[in-house]
């Protein structure tokens, strides 16, 4: 089974009424405001997966700047998580600059039946991971048994829109402070797990794992070797950013089977490929509460430490 651990989701009234929502979120305005920039709805999720064999995705929908837009599009994802329970594990967005008010909506969105939170981007949305509100968020997280989602970016490189400044410094010490909390960094972590090469980084970081999101944009394929040699394949969930163009020399639309492919392509054994492409994240986003197939495969899979 295939789990697409990275996709995101926008609602008809974020795709019928784009320009509204680019005036009303600058962060969204900044990264949507190029006609490149895809919005889909799900139907169009559900096509894509099936055209390339994926049979279940995590989705997440936007990180937000405003909490009332959060809600909002909460609201619609609750819905999603209903009508595609076989297919679709899905994330909730808070905006942790909210306080009380963004726990309160993750209580609710988990309790509706979503699967987590994220993929949240402090950046975008103007918050520190050592802001007393987003720790007090990421412990509800931990208290409710859900993991979170949080957009990282490297340091190096060439630049883009949307790349941030969140230091991995700083995502070393929430990992110390809080060794419980389920945490994916998204896009290989940013560099983060080379240095799980040093021992204390390792030590703290048994619950960290690792989504591929948006890798060929930024990473050489053997990178998924690199990393496995440092961290194990356990750790490192197939996320494609989906709708997001990965080859954009050779592609006009969105697909996942190219990733795919690079994917089994990159040398790794039957075992690895099945835990990256599906186990791992079957694991990581599985609630007991929920009834979908990924779910129920991840009950014969081995649990969480």
């Amino acid at each position: 089974m295939i789990v697409d651990a990275h996709t995101h989701l926008f609602s008809p009234e974020v795709i019928t009424q784009r320009a509204r929502y680019l005036e009303r979120d600058a962060f969204f305005g900044a990264l949507y405001r190029s006609p490149r920039a895809r919005t889909i709805g799900a139907a169009e999720l559900i096509a894509a997966m099936d055209a390339s064999g994926v049979e279940c995705a995590v989705v997440a929908g936007w990180a937000w700047q405003h909490h009332e837009i959060c809600v909002e599009q909460n609201t619609w994802l609750i819905e999603i998580a209903r009508q595609y329970p076989q297919r679709l594990i899905v994330l909730c967005t808070v905006q942790p600059n909210a306080g009380d008010a963004a726990i309160r909506e993750l209580q609710r969105c988990i309790e509706s039946g979503l699967a987590g939170v994220g993929e949240l981007n402090a950046d975008g949305q103007g918050f520190r991971l050592d802001d007393a509100t987003f720790v007090q968020l990421a412990r509800t997280a931990i208290e409710l048994g859900v993991p979170l989602l949080l957009h990282t970016n490297e340091p190096v490189g060439h630049a883009y829109p949307g790349k941030g400044q969140l230091s991995l410094a700083a995502i070393y010490a929430l990992v110390r402070q809080l060794p419980d909390l389920r945490l994916v960094l998204a896009h290989w972590g940013g560099g983060y797990p080379f240095y799980e090469l040093m021992p204390e980084v390792r030590a703290a970081s048994q619950n960290v794992f690792y989504d591929t999101a948006a890798s060929p944009l930024l990473y050489a394929p053997t990178i998924f070797r690199t990393v496995i040699n440092i961290v194990g394949a356990d750790k490192i969930l197939f996320g494609s950013d989906y709708p997001l163009i990965l080859y954009p020399k050779r592609q006009k639309e969105p697909a996942m089977q190219p990733f795919l492919d690079e994917v089994r392509n990159a040398g790794l054994t039957n075992e690895e490929l099945e835990k990256i492409l599906g186990r791992n994240a079957r694991r990581v986003f599985t609630r007991t509460s929920l009834t979908t197939r990924c779910d129920v495969a991840a009950r014969d899979s081995v649990p969480l430490e």
